[in-house]
């Protein structure tokens, strides 16, 4: 195993630096996201009456809408990066470059979320979306990696070995992402103001729409868990 050179006995709060570094990236770019928004100039934009200001927001309304999604996405993506760090328990050079990969494609999300937002209001541009939903593809895409890198049974670099079926489980949750926005793009070429709705499924695919496998999952670890707790008392015994 290619691991860092320092002393092993200072794995863990190498690691904890690791993931602390990864909390503030997500949280700096959760937060840059609102940055896009502005509020605006009374003058510059002679807003004086609540239905100028009310016209404003409505003609925004695209730009607000891609903010929420976009605060979404990054929260669900820093949760599932706080799962998956709940199991490891070791680190190699290449999962630390892997990482940082996958934090490059979420920093990559403030501005492919502005330049989206910038422009939300012209339907007939499809680039802005585009570059938008190629970013959002390739943060699901880092996600797949990471889970796959340090889930693998053979680096161990797990606190306990999971089951397959979760392993698979984390890989459909992270392919849902990529898949939904790929749809939403190609339908917008018809659809441009409806496509940009259908990203807003998303949490309710992810939290109801695999319940069956998240059983399963749970079930195969459960199992798992009881077969090696035998194993290990009559190794005992």
């Amino acid at each position: 195993m290619n691991h860092p050179r320092h002393d092993e006995t200072r794995t863990k709060f190498q690691l904890e630096r690791f993931v602390f570094f990864s909390d503030a990236v997500f949280a700096i770019c959760i937060t840059l996201l609102v940055i896009a928004i502005k509020v605006p100039d009374p003058d510059e934009m002679h807003i004086y009456t609540d239905n100028a200001l009310w016209t404003y927001l409505s003609h925004n309304s695209l730009k607000f809408l891609g903010f929420f999604i976009s605060f979404g996405i990054i929260g669900h993506y820093w949760s599932v990066h706080h799962r998956i760090f709940g199991y490891a328990q070791n680190y190699t050079t290449s999962l630390i470059w892997i990482n940082l990969g996958y934090l490059f494609s979420v920093v990559l999300l403030p501005f492919s979320s502005g330049l989206l937002g910038e422009y939300a209001s012209n339907t007939d541009m499809f680039l802005p979306y585009a570059v938008y939903v190629a970013n959002m593809c390739f943060t699901g895409f880092m996600n797949i990696w990471l889970w796959l890198y340090i889930s693998n049974p053979k680096r161990s670099l797990l606190t306990r070995k999971i089951s397959q079926a979760r392993i698979q489980l984390g890989l459909y949750r992270s392919l849902m992402i990529p898949v939904v926005f790929l749809i939403s793009l190609l339908l917008s070429f018809a659809l441009p103001v409806f496509s940009r709705f259908i990203p807003a499924v998303i949490p309710f695919i992810l939290h109801w729409g695999m319940k069956g496998l998240e059983r399963r999952a749970d079930q195969k670890d459960k199992d798992q868990l009881v077969l090696a707790t035998r194993i290990t008392r009559q190794e005992a015994s």
